[in-house]
């Protein structure tokens, strides 16, 4: 089994991730953190789909699978997106600058949603994933929970930016607050 090398296709991204830009930061580390979850609880989702499992549960597995891998392919250009909207705010003044916050506001509850879906789906597959492969599935669930607490820390700092509070962000921590893995 030849393994690739992963780190020389990552490193790029966590050297500017470390030093003094505007871009990347939080946002898109939730973003990655989201993907990161996903690919690790369709790791699990497959390596518990077998040929003898009744046809119900297959289809059930392959229906929570199809999913998340939709919400993951979603979520994958906010790596990206995050940091370049948080530059350009910076870099802005006035309405312009309020524009580019509402566009990220609306970039991270869309990741704040997808986090909680995926949470659900997974609170329904947890007794189906093979033993074998539950501490790849309980990881993934955590990169989740990183994700969705990352929204929590850019919203609270956007709110900075903003006037009068958020009902959405007071919620967002009641939720995250009560989530329980495993």
């Amino acid at each position: 089994m030849i393994t690739k090398n992963y780190r020389k296709q990552i490193k790029p991204y966590l050297d500017d991730l470390a030093k003094k830009r505007l871009a990347p930061g939080g946002g898109s580390a939730g973003a990655l953190a989201f993907c990161l979850g996903c690919s690790l609880i369709a790791k699990s989702i497959n390596h518990t789909k077998n040929k003898e499992m009744p046809k119900v549960k297959e289809r059930k597995l392959t229906n929570r699978l199809d999913k998340i891998l939709n919400l993951k392919k979603k979520v994958y250009p906010y790596i990206d997106r995050d940091g370049r909207l948080f530059s350009q705010m910076i870099k802005s003044g006035g309405q312009e600058r309020q524009r580019y916050l509402k566009e990220m506001t609306c970039l991270l509850k869309d990741l704040a949603q997808s986090s909680d879906t995926v949470i659900s789906l997974a609170k329904e597959l947890d007794f189906d994933i093979k033993k074998s492969i539950k501490s790849d599935f309980y990881l993934g669930l955590q990169f989740i929970r990183v994700s969705l607490e990352s929204v929590i820390f850019n919203l609270e700092a956007n709110s900075n930016q903003k006037k009068g509070k958020d009902k959405y962000l007071q919620n967002l921590k009641n939720v995250s607050k009560k989530i329980k893995i495993r």
